[in-house]
This record gives C-alpha cells, structure tokens and sequence, in this order.
C-alpha cells in the first residue's frame, strides 16, 4: 500500500485522543461520528501517513467535510497543529485524486476577480444589479446549496491604492482589505478607515493585493497560495507603514501565521479597543458572533469586542449563549457541504435569535454573509452587519 511522507508522523503522533476537541466541533453535532472531528480526521491522516489505509475518495469526504474552524486547536490541550497536518492531508488529496470541480471553480474565481479583466466585470456586474431592489440575490448552487448572496457593490475595488490621511497622525496602518470587502462589502472598508482615521491613523490601500490565499492553503493547494503570498508580499512591501489592519479574521490568520511578515497584524476592533473611541446608540439591543478565526487564528480575546459594544452609549449587549460557536459558512464549505452547512448555521442562528437582540454584529464579512442568510431563511427579522458598519454608523465627534 502507499505511504505518504509530506506530513511528518510526529506530528499527527501528537493527539492523544483525549476527544476534547469533539465538544466544540461543529461537524460532530450534525454527524455524531468518530471520523467527523479532529480525533477522527486525525487518525485517518496517520493510518494513510503509515500505509495502513489508502488515500480514497471516502479518506477524501471525511477531510472535506471540516470546516477549518480550528475550534479543536483552540481547544487542544496539547497543541495539535490541526490545521496544518489537514492542510497537508488535502494536499496529499489534491495530488493524487484531485479536486471537486465546484471548490476548482471556486478557487479560481477569487484568483480571477482580483485580475484586472474580473475586477472590471465585478465593477459592471456591480453597477447592473444596484438596479435590482433586493439586497441580496437568491442563488442555488450546483451543489445543491442555495444562499441569499450578496450583491457586488457598484464601487468594487474603490478603495485601491489610496492613502487616507488622518488629521493627527499616530502611524500608517496598511489596510489588506479582502475580496469580500473589494467585491460585496465596500461599505465596511470605508467604515474601517473611518474609524481608523478618528484614531489618529492615516490609512493605506494597496493597488493590487490580490486574495489572502487562505481558502486554497484551507484546500490543500499550497502552489496557488504560495504564488499569492508572494505576490501580495511583494506589493506590499511598496509602501511604507508600521502596521497591517484587517476587517477578515481569515485574510488576517493568514498574514500573521503564513506569510513570514515582520508586522504587527491587528484586528481592526483591536484598534478601537485600544484607542477608546466614543460611540452613541439609539437603544436597540445588540448582539456578537464571534468569528472562529478571531480567536483560533488570529488569537484575539472576546473582551476587545465585547468592551467595544459596551462602550455604545445608550445600547444594550445581550451576550448569546454560543457566541463563539461557528456559522457553519467556512466559506466553500458551505457551497460544497449544504446540509451540514445549513444544520450549524440554524443552531447558530436559533441562539442569536433566543437573545432577543435587533442588532446581530460579527467581524467577518463571511460570517455577515452566512448570518444574513440565515436570518432571511428562518425569519427571524433581525439585522445582521460588520460591527466596523455599525460603530462607524454612530460614531461620534467626542475624543
């Protein structure tokens, strides 16, 4: 039988299969099996490592149906590198059985509209549905998948290559934007420099950053990855700055663990939290999701979003019971894994309505996406934005 040798046997050696990480995955709760959790998914990577089981198409399934989450790294008791032993494991997927022309397709759209042909189609398919009334788009997936998308935003990649200024400035921040921002959600750019700017931080926008790359090393295609990292590497050591900024705990999970980059990567909340800007509500009654990869990847504790919604003048926090469970939108995840896709996203959606909040915040464009989703699917009648959006929205001149 096949031995495979990319992924050093130490490494996935390393779980003890304490089964802790089974409490927090959210496969595991649609599932119930062994194999559909880190323990499972782990030992299926030693025994194909070993040559004990071969690399086949249900070795394949069980590894397409994690989410990437990395709930279990965050929280191992022995620091299992989950992520990059199922990194490696996809990679060894990817070479020998190859990948689902959905998640190719997919792949090669977030390469392709950040090219100067796909950014102006973006731009004019932007400027064509602003004319359609719903904000977002009913749209079904060969998968079977169907989601309330949104509509690209008829200024995509409005914010490249500008500098905005901050009236007294602190530092430059560099501001790696993200395709959700570039191409849906430019509102939420221009809200992260507004904020960013009250803080005394001039704003820099790279012209061409292309895709963090995170969703194909997610995939196992390290050589596109690779090729993006460079790439961005490269064009953002144009400019001059002290620090990088981020409204997509993914784009900056990336930045901070796979890049190589001698820069502080910060979570834009982060920044507010640190600078105390002040913030007035209308009363309404708020509530977080807390992105899998804020705290799994990008290592940010609760208490800066929370501090920063509780510094909302005259709004109510109301803290749902599975704040930090995950949406179930990992996004291709859930084109590829609908069903297990639309289980989480309920629960999810089920516990952010059981808080009785009109505001649901979070600070992943994805996860506003999937959560907008759900609320439009199981009627729950609440708002879903980027918690950038909504301080931005009532913010207010007091220093």
């Amino acid at each position: 039988m096949e031995r495979f040798l990319e992924i050093p046997l130490d490494l996935a050696q390393k779980c003890v299969k304490c089964g802790l990480c089974k409490s927090v995955c959210p496969t595991y709760t649609v599932n119930q099996e062994e194999r559909s959790f880190a323990r499972g998914r782990l030992a299926l990577a030693e025994m194909v490592i070993k040559g004990e089981l071969p690399l086949d198409q249900e070795v394949a399934r069980q590894w397409d149906e994690c989410a990437m989450c990395r709930r279990c790294e965050w929280i191992c008791p022995n620091n299992v590198q989950y992520k990059e032993i199922l990194v490696y494991a996809k990679h060894m997927q990817k070479e020998k059985l190859g990948t689902g022309w959905v998640k190719s397709a997919g792949l090669k759209a977030l390469e392709l509209m950040q090219t100067k042909p796909g950014r102006s189609a973006l731009k004019l398919a932007g400027r064509v549905m602003s004319l359609l009334p719903a904000k977002e788009i009913k749209t079904p997936f060969p998968t079977g998948a169907v989601k309330f998308m949104p509509k690209p935003t008829a200024k995509a990649f409005g914010l490249r290559g500008k500098v905005f200024k901050a009236q007294k400035e602190k530092g430059k921040l560099l501001f790696f934007t993200g395709c959700m921002i570039d191409a849906f959600y430019g509102k939420t750019g221009e809200s992260v420099i507004k904020l960013m700017n009250k803080a005394g931080y001039t704003v820099i926008v790279p012209k061409d950053i292309r895709c963090c790359g995170a969703p194909h090393y997610y995939s196992g295609n390290i050589p596109a990855f690779e090729k993006l990292r460079d790439h961005n590497i490269k064009e953002m050591q144009k400019y001059d700055y002290d620090a990088i900024v981020v409204a997509c705990p993914t784009c900056g999970g990336a930045l901070q663990e796979d890049y190589g980059i001698n820069k502080e990567v910060y979570d834009f909340a982060q920044i507010v939290f640190k600078e105390g800007l002040k913030f007035r509500g209308t009363g309404e009654k708020i509530t977080f999701h807390v992105p899998c990869h804020s705290y799994s990847a990008m290592k940010v504790k609760d208490e800066v979003f929370y501090s920063v919604m509780n510094s909302v003048e005259n709004a109510q926090v109301k803290k749902a019971q599975k704040d930090k469970s995950c949406c179930g939108f990992a996004g291709l995840f859930s084109i590829t894994n609908p069903k297990i896709s639309d289980q989480i996203q309920k629960e999810k959606i089920e516990d952010l309505a059981s808080t009785g909040a009109q505001v649901v915040l979070s600070t992943c464009p994805g996860c506003v996406l999937n959560l907008k989703d759900g609320t439009i699917k199981h009627k729950t009648g609440q708002e879903v934005m980027h918690l950038a959006d909504y301080l931005a929205d009532r913010l207010t001149d007091e220093v």
